[in-house]
């Protein structure tokens, strides 16, 4: 009898904490519903499951069926936190999918802005040209007489930048024979040229219409490239291509001459376009094997790039003779067949003899003034 009553309080107690198990689980249940109402977790088959679990709990409970309200009750709580971690990757996604779109939008918009950039420098470009030759062509104050020496120093500065003028001219009919103020230029600079003969000035040196002269070549040449303009500036192609013909080996089957060892010719660019200057280009009246290779590899990129016109210009290393001069005149003649038969367009190429009158150093220097020596193959840009 005694242990028949032990048994039944020790069931009762039991029974007690599994229904008070359930109850308190199936309270947490709905706790977790509350806290999630009206939010975007109560999307979705997740948040379904987890109500109808929480229904059948509630139903356990009411019930007296405490085990099985607190297995509906976990069941409710498991399918709430999977349907709080559905709605969190659901939104991780969205924002994923907006940032990628954010990103190729902001790509674009720095394509864009890069084109635009591209486009004001070469804007900016033109417009600092612009401004050099306004500045070039405004009439300065006239220059006023001199001491003997000063006005020797202006005549060598006449002779420099008439040659210089006499240069741009010659590049912008290559581009335009039809360029305006170009004929009108060539006549001035051919009258100032009679005007700076000799080694020394006849009367005032007019070096500020000699200035003027060269504005108005720069600005003919300005303007014929504005006329013939396509768009498109292939001064790097150009560039690029000189770089490789100098720098690759020799070809297979290429002649002795290509072939030939030799240093890479010095470039640069100036007002006119491209300028490659070889030195040491002649034997006498003939071209040097390393010269013939130089050529017949600028005939070959001149060939490859027709648009731009090619200047020959030979310079001394001092003022020459007359027997000299007319050396020179063959030497050009040569350089100019190698590079036409390496491709380049007879019309497209000009040569033209600068003698001593565009120094880099003072011809008068013994010492240096073979530096001034040199073959001028200038690539003229469209």
């Amino acid at each position: 009898m005694r242990h028949a009553i032990v048994l039944a309080a020790a069931l009762a107690v039991g029974c007690g904490g599994a229904a008070a198990t359930g109850s308190a689980r199936v309270a947490d249940a709905e706790r977790m519903q509350k806290s999630l109402a009206g939010k975007d977790v109560g999307k979705g088959q997740a948040f379904a499951t987890a109500e109808a679990e929480l229904r059948l709990a509630k139903e356990a409970n009411a019930q007296g069926d405490a085990l099985g309200a607190e297995l509906h009750a976990e069941r409710a709580i498991a399918s709430y936190n999977h349907a709080i971690v559905l709605a969190r990757l659901a939104r991780a996604t969205e924002e994923e999918a907006s940032a990628r779109e954010a990103l190729a939008k902001a790509s674009e918009q720095l394509a864009r802005y890069a084109t635009q950039r591209r486009a004001m420098d070469r804007e900016a470009e033109d417009l600092d040209k612009q401004l050099k030759i306004a500045r070039e062509a405004q009439l300065p104050a006239a220059s006023g007489p001199a001491e003997p020496e000063r006005e020797r120093a202006r005549f060598v500065a006449a002779q420099t930048l008439v040659t210089q003028a006499r240069l741009l001219c010659s590049a912008a009919r290559l581009v335009s024979t039809d360029a305006p103020g170009l004929a009108e230029s060539e006549a001035t600079v051919s009258d100032l040229e009679k005007r700076l003969e000799g080694d020394k000035p006849r009367g005032p040196v007019p070096i500020d219409a000699v200035a003027r002269a060269r504005a108005a070549c720069l600005t003919a040449l300005t303007k014929a490239r504005r006329a013939t303009s396509t768009g498109a500036d292939a001064t790097d192609a150009l560039l690029a291509e000189l770089s490789q013909s100098f720098s690759a080996p020799p070809a297979a089957g290429a002649t002795a001459t290509s072939a030939a060892k030799r240093e890479p010719p010095a470039t640069a660019r100036d007002e006119r376009g491209v300028v490659v200057t070889l030195r040491g280009a002649w034997k006498g009246e003939d071209l040097t094997p390393d010269a013939a290779a130089s050529l017949e590899a600028l005939g070959r990129v001149a060939a490859a790039h027709p648009t731009f016109g090619v200047q020959l210009v030979l310079h001394d290393a001092q003022t020459p003779s007359a027997a000299e001069a007319a050396a020179d005149k063959k030497r050009l003649a040569a350089a100019c067949a190698a590079l036409t038969k390496a491709g380049a367009a007879a019309a497209k190429v000009t040569t033209l003899h600068a003698g001593a009158r565009a120094p880099l150093v003072d011809p008068a220097d013994a010492k240096r003034r073979e530096q001034n020596a040199r073959l001028e193959v200038v690539f003229v840009t469209p």
